[in-house]
């Protein structure tokens, strides 16, 4: 703000980018922390409602239907999607990041 930004520039322009890879990356923990609990899940859950992995196990033991096919293929996009976003989101800002750091460049 000593250089004339007004304080929503200094928000919008500096805070809020130095957050961002913080946030991503609780987004992407959490979403993966939420799958790798199924097995507390699914021993500690009641009748209604169900979570999604539980319901899923619950139908792939009848059998494998086209729907239970059509969840897994949107999670499986969903997760390359996210994963592919956060790789890409530095190159957006100008930063040094991404494919830069998985390719050691």
């Amino acid at each position: 703000m000593d250089l004339g930004a007004t304080r929503w520039q200094a928000v919008r322009l500096v805070t809020l980018p130095a957050l961002l890879p913080a946030v991503l990356a609780g987004a992407v923990l959490v979403f993966a922390l939420v799958f790798d609990d199924f097995v507390l899940a699914y021993f500690t859950t009641g009748v209604d409602p169900q979570p999604l992995s539980v319901r899923i196990y619950s139908a792939i033991r009848f059998g494998v239907q086209p729907t239970i096919n059509a969840v897994g293929t949107l999670m499986l996009a969903g997760s390359i999607g996210l994963i592919a976003l956060a790789l890409f989101i530095p190159s957006l800002f100008g930063r040094r990041g991404g494919l830069d750091i998985l390719s050691g460049s």
